[in-house]
Parts: structure tokens; C-alpha cells; sequence
């Protein structure tokens, strides 16, 4: 056997190549993720309360967690907190698409300004949000009185029923530059030739935007959506500041059942519980959707 013969003997293929280089890189990142998530899942068949660990107790926490009012309670306005953010984000987002994929001049100036406002944190504009809906001193209320849209001050953030309104509008302001930039890199990949087309046979902006930007968008639309409501079901950064879960429980979201058992009642073993079922949760919705997104773009 030649020396070439025997070189080509030991060669690797280019995928086999590829599937080397991304061994270190899977097995850091199963160190980190793999240790915590089973660490985690062990914890929840412990009973750990205020740094007394109480041993073994099997399902116990599962038991608790299923009786539990809160999670039915925070489960609920997690859903409806999630869908409402998300949803609002999506609609003022593809509208803010659309108009930047429209503007000739100043569009790099106008995309900017979407990506600065995306730099916010959440919590911050929580706080920011906070000011604008305060019944005494917020511009909401000045707004509206000046256009003599209301009688006396509207306490948005004590009313049970604004409430939860209020933290899904301020929530979505969060995510509205994510769907913009996201969904506006989808539309710029349209051939403008297929709306030149559209216009030649008589069809309207509304027939343009079913026939051709939807069924061409439809990944990235479906991919923003999802990303937006997995964060906002299981994230409260934005009600954590805006309203702490209340007035009383209105806006209990689930998040924030997991950070009063881990900093309020510091029970560890309960809070293990919590955040499985919310890893468990999430993915029932999105392995499913993501499976469907995917086989489209195939």
C-alpha cells in the first residue's frame, strides 16, 4: 500500500471533520447545562426548606405542586400574559416592518433607532412603564385628560382589571423591536419582482400581503412569535417591576410563584419542582411548533 493510499485510509470526510471541531465546544456545553438541569431535578424529590435539608421525600413536591392554587392560578395568567405580549408584538412589529421595508431614504437611520430601543432592559422599562401608568403623576393619565378622554386619574396599576392589560402592553413595547428587525429581515429577502407581478395582474395591498408576503414570511413570522412567547411564559422581569404580581395576585405570573418560593419562603425543593414543570411547559408548546416551522423552511 502507497503512502497516499495509506493517507486516504485515516481521512477524514468534511462532515466527519465538522462533527469533530463541535465536540469540545457539545461537551462544555453538556458540563454546563447537563450538571444543573439533573441537580435540579434531584432537588425536587428533596425536601431542602430555609437551608434545612429534610432528605428524601419521592413525590411529595409534585404532589404539592398539582394542589397548589397558585399554579393553576399563576399557569393561567402566564397564558394569557404570554399570548396577549406576544401577539401585540407580532401586530405592531409587522406593521413596523412593513413601513421600513417601504421607506427608500433614511432607512438605516429608522432601522437604528429600531435595534437602540432593543437595547433597553426589561426591567427597565418596566420601571419606565411604571411612571407612565402611576395614577397620580404618570403621563398616561395626563395624556388622556387633556383630550378630555376621562374624568378622574385611572389607577392602572391597582385595578384588577387593567392590571394585567397594562403589563401586556408594556411588555410587548419590550419585544416589538425584536419582531421589527426579525420579521423586516424576512421581508427584505422577498424579490420585489413577485409585488411588480402582483400590481400587473390588478391585485390591492391587501391581496399582495396574503398571497405573497405571508406565505413567503411565514417561517420567520411563526419563528418571532414563538421566541417572544417562550420568553414572556416564563420570564417576569417586566410584572416584577411593573407590578411585583399584584394588586393582590392579578398578576401572579409563574415566574414570580418560583422567585417568592426561592427568596420568600426558601424552599428549594418546591422551587426545583416549579421550574421543571415551567421547562415542561414550555417545551410541550414549542418542540411541536418548532418541528413545524422547520419542515416548512425544508
Amino acid at each position: 500500500m502507497s503512502q497516499s493510499e495509506r493517507m486516504n485510509k485515516y481521512k477524514l470526510s468534511d462532515s466527519g471533520f465538522g462533527i469533530l471541531c463541535t465536540v469540545p465546544g457539545l461537551a462544555v456545553l453538556l458540563a454546563l447545562v447537563a450538571y444543573p438541569i439533573g441537580y435540579n431535578l434531584v432537588l425536587s424529590f428533596m425536601s431542602y426548606k430555609r437551608l434545612v435539608f429534610g432528605g428524601f421525600v419521592g413525590f411529595q413536591n409534585y404532589g404539592w405542586f398539582f394542589r397548589s392554587k397558585d399554579f393553576y392560578l399563576s399557569w393561567r395568567i402566564s397564558a394569557l400574559y404570554s399570548l396577549g405580549s406576544a401577539g401585540l408584538a407580532f401586530l405592531v412589529g409587522m406593521i413596523l416592518a412593513q413601513a421600513l421595508t417601504a421607506v427608500r431614504r433614511g432607512r438605516a437611520f429608522f432601522r437604528t433607532l429600531v435595534v437602540l430601543s432593543w437595547a433597553i432592559p426589561p426591567v427597565l422599562s418596566g420601571l419606565i412603564w411604571k411612571w407612565i401608568l402611576n395614577k397620580d403623576m404618570g403621563l398616561m393619565n395626563y395624556v388622556l385628560s387633556v383630550f378630555s378622554l376621562i374624568d378622574s386619574n385611572v389607577a392602572f396599576l391597582v385595578n384588577t382589571n387593567l392590571a394585567l392589560l397594562s403589563g401586556i402592553v408594556a411588555t410587548a413595547y419590550v419585544y416589538v423591536p425584536f419582531m421589527t428587525v426579525f420579521i423586516n429581515a424576512g421581508l427584505e429577502t422577498i424579490p420585489p419582482e413577485f409585488y411588480e407581478v402582483a400590481e400587473m395582474e390588478g391585485a390591492d395591498e391587501f391581496h399582495k400581503f396574503t398571497f405573497i408576503t405571508v406565505p413567503l414570511n411565514i417561517k420567520q413570522m411563526l419563528f418571532s412569535f414563538l421566541v417572544v412567547w417562550m420568553f414572556t411564559f416564563r420570564t417576569p422581569d417586566v410584572f416584577f417591576a411593573l407590578t411585583g404580581g399584584g394588586p393582590g395576585k392579578a398578576t401572579y405570573h409563574a415566574g414570580l410563584f418560583l422567585v417568592n418560593l426561592i427568596y420568600r419562603y426558601i424552599d428549594f425543593g418546591k422551587a426545583a419542582v416549579v421550574s421543571i414543570m415551567l421547562t415542561v411547559s414550555v417545551g410541550l408548546v414549542v418542540t411541536p411548533l418548532a418541528f413545524y416551522i422547520f419542515r416548512r423552511a425544508d
